[in-house]
């Protein structure tokens, strides 16, 4: 006899949080983070986003942040791992 689940099995993923319009530097190192790889909020200081000072904070468009993000990930060199003295045929 075949058991049955206790909880109903579904196909579709739970939903992706929302994330805010405008996001600061530290807000978006988390979003970094979870998306991508740790970084620091001082790394963002470097990229070419336009930030604007809002309460002494400065903010971005994350949309923007992401994008940003996506094409420094994507432009990355791809490195093999392994031993040198492997070979591949």
């Amino acid at each position: 006899m075949a058991r049955t689940a206790k909880k109903p099995i579904t196909d579709t993923l739970p939903a992706a949080p929302e994330l805010p319009r405008y996001s600061t530097r530290a807000q978006f190192a988390e979003i970094h983070a979870r998306l991508y790889t740790p970084i620091s909020p001082r790394t963002l200081e470097t990229w070419p986003i336009a930030w604007r000072t809002v309460n002494g904070r400065a903010v971005a468009e994350t949309q923007v942040l992401l994008a940003e993000a996506e094409r420094r990930f994507n432009a990355a060199p791809v490195i093999m791992g392994g031993r040198k003295s492997q070979t591949v045929a």
